[in-house]
């Protein structure tokens, strides 16, 4: 195979990723939307819509945080990343951090979301039922309280989610705070990664990724991924396949991201 294949093979593959990111971006939102119904019912906030589509917010953030690291490593030589160029790519990625930053709170405010009860408003869950209350089936999965399925959690020790109007049993409530932990935990190391992308991207700017210093970038880096393939593995296990997917091609976008910024693909260049 030449260079030129292998060339164009990896950009395909890494654009083909792409789109696929760009789709889950979309079904996401989707989900979102629809957990979005339960968490809004008794108002709107900006709090309340950033935890809401927490998700959405900072997937379709990292897609565009991507296509910066596209044109910075690939489509754009170092001479033309100056002036207004430079400026544009900051500015917009100084927007993507801000919902980054956002979304990541939103992952720990829907955590802290779960730590919070309080006793349900009748002294029988089945009073509520045809109100607008829902029960908690596990993180982002809600179900309407009707009649039929609160003979279901009579029974059970059932509580509120403070400030919704969402009813849980203790084992579900319990799972799905460790979930949305879960999550908490998954999106810092994700931050940890573009903070080392981003210096790696300084430093070889200005020829300083070499030597111990690109070393201890390179261990730093196969941990955190290393976590990340963990953690895809982890929601497969659970049977999350949209989440194990997703999480399968974001480490794949960035390794291929990280072998641009490290000029691999272009190594193998014959000379003229």
């Amino acid at each position: 195979m030449t260079h030129l294949s292998r060339t164009t093979v990896f950009h395909t593959l890494k654009y083909l990723i792409y789109l696929l990111l760009a789709y889950d971006a979309w079904q996401y939102f989707q989900q979102d939307y629809a957990a979005s119904r339960q968490i809004l019912g008794g108002g709107f906030s900006y709090h309340q819509f950033v935890e809401s589509f927490a998700i959405t917010i900072d997937v379709t953030s990292w897609l565009v945080l991507l296509l910066c690291f596209e044109v910075e490593t690939v489509w754009l030589p170092p001479e033309k990343l100056r002036g207004r160029v430079s400026w544009l790519l900051h500015g917009i990625r100084a927007v993507c951090y801000f919902f980054v930053l956002s979304s990541y709170y939103g992952y720990i405010a829907k955590y802290l979301l779960f730590t919070h009860t309080a006793p349900l408003p009748a002294a029988d869950v089945c009073e509520l039922a045809g109100r607008g209350y829902t029960w908690l089936q596990g993180l982002d999965e809600y179900l309407p309280l009707d009649a039929a399925s609160c003979q279901r959690l009579r029974e059970l020790p059932l509580a509120l989610i403070a400030g919704t109007r969402i009813v849980a049993d203790p084992a579900t409530l319990e799972e799905t705070r460790f979930m949305a932990w879960v999550d908490v935990l998954y999106a810092t190391t994700w931050l940890l990664v573009v903070a080392i992308l981003e210096l790696d991207v300084y430093l070889k700017e200005r020829d300083r990724l070499k030597g111990w210093v690109l070393k201890t970038s390179e261990i730093i880096k196969a941990v955190l991924y290393l976590g990340l393939l963990g953690g895809a593995v982890f929601w497969g296990v659970k049977g999350e396949f949209l989440d194990f997917w997703d999480s399968f091609l974001w480490l794949a976008a960035f390794v291929l991201i990280d072998l641009d910024v490290f000029g691999i693909t272009a190594e193998a260049e014959p000379a003229s």
